[in-house]
């Protein structure tokens, strides 16, 4: 009887984490945040490939 009680509260407080996580995330705009540092990364990697000009 206790694994048909346990098992559903540790998805439960799986899902809260995520939750919380995600909730964080969203109120504090940390991901446009976090783009700045990377936006320079992937402009430098795009820039150095090759294009092709004809499309």
């Amino acid at each position: 009887m206790k694994k048909l009680v346990k098992i559903p509260l540790i998805l439960l407080g799986i899902l809260l984490g995520f939750f919380v996580v995600t909730f964080t995330v969203y109120i504090f705009n940390l991901d446009m945040k976090m783009m700045t540092f990377i936006e320079p990364l992937l402009e430098k990697w795009y820039n150095s490939r090759e294009h092709d000009q004809y499309l």
